[in-house]
């Protein structure tokens, strides 16, 4: 039995590697087929816009975590400050593992002590909180969208929404996750947050979604002129191309999925190099974001441990 599931799992592993080696190749061929326009685009240069898109999501990815810490202490699990952050953003670096479990395991050792069921349901919510700010923004984008978009892509992220608050309507979503914890022959929680704070957490993560879509603005903007009026239209795209990505299981991080909606859908409104050079560009500084974030909070535990234990 254990030979079976082993087979299995690299059956799976396999599919996933030749997927994600698919998806890259593409991602390559297009960043290649526009080389030599890319090279000689004009680009206007403008450094102030690349310091603050690159600080901004520095702040939004501090601003994502306080969500984060107040969900899981609106359900009880409370630690400090400093080592919830150590934990969050190390878990975010588990997104580069296929399969994407990493990033739950690295936070059920940050919450050690407490419910391991209980960090899982928050992850979970956290996601499902995500994903209906996602679709609101998506939503509002199109509404104010200055391009032609078919009425029946309006309709879809509306219903979209609307599910995802439904499901997220505390005596529903119990039973959804108590469903998910029988299949796995898991005993259920004892609890999800009230519908008050969902809400709540759900208009912060819209907030955060709209601070992540001006760094990608402000992003193109260094390389190029784009109106305002695209703004809210490249909010929305960034949202869905992440939610694309986070869906991707074989795909690390998403890498090359966000990066495929993005070349695909936003040249039609924005220069390709610009699109090009600037997706490419916002995955560098998200990465380099994380890895710094991930850097302070650990060596910050360190010096709070410390300074504790004298």
């Amino acid at each position: 039995m254990n030979s079976s599931m082993n087979i299995s799992k690299l059956k799976s592993n396999w599919y996933s590697r030749v997927l994600l080696i698919i998806v890259l190749v593409a991602v390559i061929a297009i960043v290649w087929k526009n080389i030599s326009e890319i090279s000689s685009y004009d680009f206007e240069l403008k450094y102030e816009y690349f310091i603050a898109g690159s600080a901004l999501i520095i702040i939004n990815y501090l601003f994502c975590f306080l969500i984060w810490h107040r969900l899981t202490a609106s359900m009880g699990l409370h630690v400090p400050l400093i080592r919830a952050a150590r934990g969050w953003f190390l878990s975010y670096l588990g997104k580069y593992v296929p399969g994407k479990i990493t990033l739950l395991l690295v936070r059920m050792d940050a919450y050690r002590g407490f419910s391991k069921k209980r960090v899982a349901v928050a992850t979970m919510v956290e996601y499902i909180i995500a994903l209906t700010a996602s679709c609101l923004v998506l939503l509002v984008s199109l509404s104010f969208s200055p391009e032609s978009i078919p009425e029946y892509v309006r309709w879809i992220a509306a219903v979209a929404a609307a599910l995802m608050l439904v499901t997220l309507y505390p005596p529903l979503l119990k039973k959804l996750i108590n469903l998910g914890f029988r299949l796995l022959k898991k005993t259920p929680p004892d609890e999800v947050p009230a519908f008050r704070n969902i809400l709540l957490f759900i208009g912060a993560y819209t907030i955060a979604l709209l601070l992540s879509g001006l760094a990608l603005f402000l992003i193109f903007n260094s390389l190029s002129p784009v109106s305002f009026r695209y703004y809210l239209t490249i909010t929305g795209i960034y949202s869905i191309a992440g939610l694309v990505g986070l869906a991707a299981f074989f795909a690390p991080s998403g890498i090359g999925i966000r990066e495929g909606v993005l070349f695909l859908v936003l040249p039609a409104f924005i220069p390709r190099p610009t699109v090009i050079v600037g997706v490419i560009a916002i995955r560098l500084l998200t990465t380099a974001a994380e890895l710094l974030l991930v850097a302070v909070f650990v060596a910050a535990e360190k010096i709070f441990s410390n300074e504790k234990s004298k």
